[in-house]
């Protein structure tokens, strides 16, 4: 399915967060693929806002009891929680920042320093793109 692009450079908004969807559900599953866990470990969905959750299959050292997980939202990026346990949120531990769509190879680089407690978080907020530009952007890897 490609992108209908409009003279005045829209495109159809159903056919772009269709294309999205799947780039993200791609972009999780390659993401997954580079920690080392596997698509089974990855769900993602576009919904009202596209997030996306990598289970880890090891737990941090400062939380030996919490279950572990890469989560992915629009404004913030690639982060690794820990289950906060009865049905809490997750307690984010670490951010990546930079790129909200970093390789995937980025993030599994990230993931292995959380794990081996060698990354220290980072102060820059993630430079995020939103509405069209971050769907373009994961419509993007539809097609990878």
């Amino acid at each position: 399915m490609s992108i209908t692009e409009h003279e005045d450079g829209s495109v159809d908004d159903e056919v772009l967060h269709e294309r999205a969807e799947r780039g993200l559900r791609r972009y999780t599953a390659q993401t997954a693929d580079a920690v080392g866990v596997g698509p089974e470990a990855a769900w993602s969905e576009w919904a009202d806002a596209p997030s996306a959750y990598i289970a880890l299959d090891r737990r941090l050292a400062n939380h030996p009891d919490r279950d572990a997980a890469l989560v992915w939202a629009p404004e913030r990026g690639w982060a690794v929680a820990v289950e906060a346990g009865c049905g809490e949120d997750l307690l984010i531990t670490a951010s990546l920042g930079g790129d909200v769509l970093p390789p995937p190879h980025t993030v599994a680089a990230f993931v292995r320093a959380v794990l081996a407690n060698r990354h220290s978080d980072t102060a820059a907020r993630p430079r995020s793109a939103v509405g069209a530009p971050l769907a373009r952007r994961l419509a993007d890897w539809a097609r990878r």
